[in-house]
């Protein structure tokens, strides 16, 4: 397996960042992980740590918080335009969208940035609304990810978080069973092009708004 962190990655600049925001930050060498190539023509997965025991997996994909709502938010626009080329996008990585809903509610990514609560989004939620579904809930969504070749994904149990772990490993994802990490696969959308502070202050703003006391990072390094 290859071992490779995305062009740039600095793993002082990362816990810079997040001190900054009064984040506890610590490292654990990637030795101590356990780290699995991801999946060609696997859906794009959310952070959220319900993900590492999600039953019916077969695939492992790439983790970001928010699935294909965080690319269309930041890169692509927030229409049905947007989501056509953020499908676009992902595919030169091998991958397809990706979406979920949960046991109460749906995905906290898409619920904040449907409602404008997300000052790292840079384009405002605009699809259809079906039946307040949008992007997270509904037989529309499930219709819309299997035409785009993707997944919908509906997640059971409660969140159980303590922390966020940080991976910059290319073409990498981590394996893990606990739900206790939000997980975030930070070499993808540094490869989109998506700038450091743009995606870290994405990323810190999401979890200090659904679960604060999850704000402490652990960064994998070489």
């Amino acid at each position: 397996m290859k071992y490779e962190v995305y062009i740039g990655f600095n793993p002082d600049r990362v816990a810079e960042y997040f001190k900054g925001r009064n984040w506890p930050v610590i490292t654990i060498p990637r030795q101590e992980i356990t780290l699995v190539n991801v999946d060609k023509d696997a859906s794009l997965e959310c952070g959220d740590g319900r993900f590492d025991n999600f039953e019916k997996r077969k695939l492992h994909g790439i983790r970001i918080l928010g699935g294909i709502n965080a690319i269309m938010a930041i890169l692509t626009g927030g229409d049905e335009v947007g989501l056509e080329k953020a499908t676009e996008l992902i595919k030169k990585f091998g991958v397809t969208p990706g979406t979920h809903s949960a046991d109460h509610g749906g995905c906290g990514y898409a619920d904040l940035w449907m409602a404008g609560e997300l000052k790292s989004a840079i384009y405002p939620y605009k699809l259809h609304d079906v039946d307040r579904g949008g992007l997270r809930i509904g037989q529309w969504l499930r219709r819309e990810m299997k035409r785009l070749g993707g997944a919908h994904i509906r997640l059971n149990g409660n969140h159980m978080e303590e922390g966020v772990r940080l991976n910059p490993f290319r073409g990498l994802t981590e394996k893990a069973e606990d739900g206790l990490r939000f997980r975030t696969d930070d070499w993808f959308m540094a490869d989109l092009g998506v700038p450091d502070e743009v995606r870290w202050f994405k990323l810190a703003e999401v979890i200090e708004k659904l679960k604060p006391e999850a704000a402490k990072l652990e960064v994998i390094v070489p």
